[in-house]
């Protein structure tokens, strides 16, 4: 779950001492979407969604993000909630999927994958992977540069790195270059991580 609900988790480990979004970055997060309902968001929903909307992820894996964020936190158990127009683009990599049986970080998680960019073959083995409820595979994990290891390790010096995900390293990076102080920052970084 912690592969595509990393901005709930956050949200979730930093509670109160989240730091609050302008009406700026609220803006932008509400625009940046429309499908995605962010009526429920906290003030620290919206900096995390900020820091997701900022980050270096492709535009479908930030909604992905987004709407994961927007999805109840019980959102591991039951059908996943997406959209026909969500449902057919993961039909064309697995045409057989039980959507039925498919939990919405799953089916998140798999729509991300379809944004990727990667080769149509290698779409449709992590699709196929994840929607048959595959653990995080060596493809999910991130690899990490030497630059953005040391970037890190000026907030996070003694952080254990080896179990970040691709996308926990993009929202990791987005902190990096938020802008936010240098406490702010690594308190971010050290939620996200643990």
């Amino acid at each position: 779950m912690k592969r595509m609900m990393i901005a709930t988790a956050l949200a979730t480990t930093i509670g109160t001492a989240a730091f609050a979004a302008t009406e700026g970055q609220i803006q932008q997060v509400q625009t940046f979407n429309s499908g995605i309902d962010t009526s429920t968001f906290s003030d620290s929903d919206y900096d995390v969604a900020f820091g997701i909307v900022t980050s270096g992820m492709s535009h479908g894996e930030k909604s992905a993000e987004l709407r994961a964020m927007a999805t109840d936190d019980s959102g591991d158990t039951g059908i996943a909630n997406i959209s026909e127009a969500e449902m057919a683009q993961l039909q064309q990599y697995t045409p057989d999927a039980n959507f039925d049986a498919i939990t919405q970080s799953q089916a998140e998680a798999a729509l991300a994958v379809t944004y990727s960019g990667e080769s149509p073959s290698e779409i449709t083995r992590r699709v196929q992977n994840i929607l048959n409820g595959a653990e995080m595979d060596a493809d999910t994990m991130a690899a990490i540069s030497a630059g953005q290891e040391s970037m890190l390790r000026t907030y996070v010096p003694n952080a254990d790195l080896s179990d970040l995900t691709k996308d926990e390293l993009l929202l990791a990076m987005s902190y990096v270059h938020s802008g936010m102080s240098r406490s702010e920052t690594s308190a971010q970084i050290k939620a996200l991580i643990n």
